[in-house]
């Protein structure tokens, strides 16, 4: 993105988006992550990912410096050293709050209060529908829509699907960008989408 030929472009606003679910929740938190940033990217807008065990306002504002847009992939925050005022204060500068969900595993009451917007996990692993209303490409359209990214095709919605279940996975350490560890080596028990034609 930083080659000026790339396409790449800096928001006037950037976005701090938050991906949330309780550690080790077993909600598709980690596709969630990737999806959020793989959206940007598809749409050539300039996000830089993290993840964060701990926020703070200090840590948030220094990744918003760079002028992108800013994915922090997260966990439980209540019980540790921060006071419910802290987080009222930082949630302020939360744009979305993106919260991974499941039937049967309860949801993080904290992250609820402020979420905008849920993931199902059941919807990313059901089978696509023909018409991509339902399945991970119509959780993708509507995460792009919550998130304010237009111009996306049906087909560049089925080019980050398929990048999203195809991103390698180590059997040793936890890949830095992507957040994988290996046991996301399952995927949700979900086979990877045939590739799609390219996009433009």
């Amino acid at each position: 993105r930083f080659d000026p030929a790339s396409g790449f472009r800096y928001p006037s606003k950037p976005s701090l988006v938050i991906t949330a679910s309780r550690d080790n929740g077993r909600t598709a938190s980690t596709w969630v992550f990737n999806a959020v940033r793989l959206l940007y990217r598809q749409a050539r807008l300039a996000c830089d990912s993290y993840w964060l065990r701990r926020l703070s306002a200090a840590k948030l504002e220094q990744r918003l410096r760079t002028g992108a847009h800013v994915v922090v992939k997260t966990h439980e925050w209540a019980g540790g050293d921060m006071s419910q005022a802290e987080f009222d204060k930082i949630s302020q500068m939360f744009t979305h709050v993106v919260v991974s969900v499941r039937e049967g595993f309860p949801p993080d009451p904290h992250w609820m209060k402020v979420a905008t917007h849920s993931v199902p996990f059941e919807e990313v692993v059901r089978p696509a529908s023909a018409d991509g209303t339902s399945g991970a490409v119509g959780v993708l359209r509507s995460l792009a829509t919550h998130l304010g990214i237009t111009g996306l095709s049906h087909e560049d919605l089925r080019a980050v699907d398929y990048e999203l279940m195809t991103l390698p996975v180590s059997p040793h350490i936890c890949n830095q960008t992507t957040k994988l560890w290996p046991f996301h080596a399952r995927r949700g028990g979900r086979a990877p989408p045939p590739p799609p034609p390219s996009s433009t």
